[in-house]
């Protein structure tokens, strides 16, 4: 399971790529809206993605590997819930990119 110092990192690692996203955006010439649109949207993406089932894809992970020799079989629901929350989500920014200004 994680640790104190891995957890930090998954606050900072956010943080530190929107720092270092809007001067890139900047200088490419890209609009600062639609770029923030975009990297709120993907990391909003992998919350609705994991967070659901982290607990049952953590205890998989954990199963593994208390025994590597045998394939601990594939949880379904996290699988066609993180296929169908992507879809969604990607579907509903597609949607909502005209009414970003």
């Amino acid at each position: 399971m994680p640790t104190q110092k891995a957890k930090w990192r998954m606050v900072i690692a956010p943080l530190a790529g929107w720092v270092f996203l809007l001067p890139n955006a900047a200088i490419k010439g890209y609009s600062v809206s639609h770029t923030l649109y975009v990297y709120s949207g993907v990391l909003m993406m992998f919350v609705i993605m994991f967070v659901p089932v982290a607990k049952r894809v953590a205890s998989d992970i954990g199963e593994q590997e208390e025994k590597p020799w045998s394939k601990v079989p594939v949880n379904t629901f996290a699988l066609y819930w993180m296929i169908g929350a992507a879809t969604v989500c990607i579907g509903g920014g597609a949607y909502l990119w005209p009414f970003v200004a």
